[in-house]
């Protein structure tokens, strides 16, 4: 990826500010009660039991296709941790500002290609709880990642972006702990049907109208229409973000796609209706963050 390090710096920067302002708008929110009996004594000395035997396991494991312990965070509001062996099941823990946020384990089944989760306890998955139940094992050079089903176009959208492959444990999909230092090499081993999505050069993208904006319940909701569509590469659920101005770290998704056209929505978190810059037509967008500057180099490395 031929991008300045001042440049990737000045993005990763406004990423990291965006993901710490949606924590903290959603830090008041959080839905579970400590008399929970996955918060239990009784609950957390049976989590330890199954971790010690992950553990062991894992010791005999050496190259196994999705064994490992897993992460995926932003060091802040989410840190969830997976580890996981093929006899031994998995433990799952998410902690955040104000501690531990979720706790569940089970045992691991394998099949058609997917790790499935069957837990102790309910796992429900809403605000800062639970984890996907079935997971994708992508290999990608020497890295292992464990990918939801249904987020296989948002992990293609941060390959796009050059979020992915990071260089860091911080990232939004679960990465073998380690592998933030190892290479990557060609494409990642997603589903045959979602390689359309990876992009060899990023899109660029203007806004040529705004549809409507609604604000409710702290968020603020845009539609506007994009001078790209399917001509272009575009494909529904991409996501495309703002680049310039650059001083505001925006993104868009496509919802509606014509030929050299296409719809996209975007979700704007703040205090009240006036507190953030509306979407206007002089925003410019890309696949890619941070291409201010920068030539059109693919985004793969």
């Amino acid at each position: 990826m031929d991008m300045s390090h001042a440049a990737r710096s000045t993005s990763c920067f406004r990423f990291a500010a965006f993901l710490g302002l949606l924590v903290l708008h959603l830090s008041g929110q959080l839905g579970w009660a400590k008399d929970d009996k996955r918060f239990s004594t009784g609950a957390k000395a049976a989590s330890e039991a199954k971790q010690e035997l992950i553990n062991q396991e894992l010791k005999t494991l050496e190259g196994h296709s999705w064994a490992g312990r897993y992460y995926y965070g932003d060091g802040l509001g989410v840190n969830v941790d997976l580890d996981l062996a093929p006899k031994s099941g998995f433990v799952f823990t998410w902690n955040g500002c104000l501690g531990l946020y979720d706790l569940n384990y089970g045992d691991v089944a394998e099949g058609d290609g997917k790790i499935r989760l069957v837990f102790k306890y309910a796992n429900d998955r809403k605000g800062f709880q639970g984890i996907a139940p079935e997971l994708i094992p992508v290999v990608w050079g020497e890295r292992r990642y464990l990918i939801p089903r249904d987020e296989i176009v948002k992990f293609a959208n941060d390959i796009n972006a050059g979020f992915e492959p990071r260089k860091t444990l911080w990232g939004s999909f679960l990465l073998r702990r380690g592998d933030e230092l190892k290479d990557v090499h060609g494409e990642p081993s997603i589903p045959a049907e979602y390689t359309v999505y990876l992009l060899r050069n990023p899109i660029k993208a203007k806004i040529s109208s705004i549809k409507g904006s609604r604000f409710k319940d702290s968020t603020r909701t845009t539609t506007v229409v994009l001078k790209v569509g399917s001509e272009q590469g575009v494909k529904l659920g991409m996501e495309f973000y703002l680049y310039s101005p650059s001083t505001i770290f925006e993104s868009a998704t496509i919802t509606r796609l014509e030929t050299s056209s296409s719809e996209a929505v975007i979700v704007q978190y703040a205090l009240n209706d006036e507190s953030e810059t509306r979407p206007s037509l002089d925003w410019k967008l890309s696949t890619f963050v941070g291409c201010d500057g920068v030539k059109d180099t693919p985004p793969l490395p």
